[in-house]
């Protein structure tokens, strides 16, 4: 079995969108009130952690990806997560941006922050590389 180089681009690879599912943007969030979280019973259970009762009640502006985003790329995410939320099935394939036969994304000048934070070749890198070798590396290696 031959070793994988060394990540120097995403060339080829794609191994981090395998399982994205999705372009995960910080979506914008209108401030709620005590009341509001107390009245929802899923809320009032994430609410014990203090940090995301910070989130709730500060609300959030998003991330300027979010906004920055084209109007038919966001609508395409909207009606997505729409119609996932219905299904109702959690969602851990290939992100719908993926190209499979590129392994690069569609929409990279569009991604989402956390597309861009991600550094190649980090740790994590490495190790879903080394997770997914077999879609990798051609078969005869």
């Amino acid at each position: 079995m031959s070793a994988l180089p060394i990540a120097q681009d995403c060339e080829g690879c794609g191994v981090c969108c395998f399982q994205m599912g999705f372009p995960t943007f910080m979506l914008p969030a209108e401030p709620l009130s005590e009341a509001q979280i107390a009245a929802d019973t899923e809320l009032s259970l994430r609410a014990r952690d203090p940090e995301i009762r910070k989130h709730l009640l500060d609300g959030h502006p998003g991330e300027s990806y979010w906004h920055k985003l084209p109007t038919h790329l966001r609508d395409e995410l909207i009606v997505f997560w729409k119609i996932h939320a219905d299904t109702k099935q959690e969602l851990n394939g290939p992100c719908i941006w993926l190209d499979p036969n590129t392994r690069q994304c569609k929409h990279h000048e569009h991604r989402p922050r956390v597309c861009r934070d991600f550094e190649i070749g980090n740790r994590e890198c490495r190790e879903w590389r080394q997770f997914f070798r077999d879609q990798i590396l051609p078969k005869n290696d």
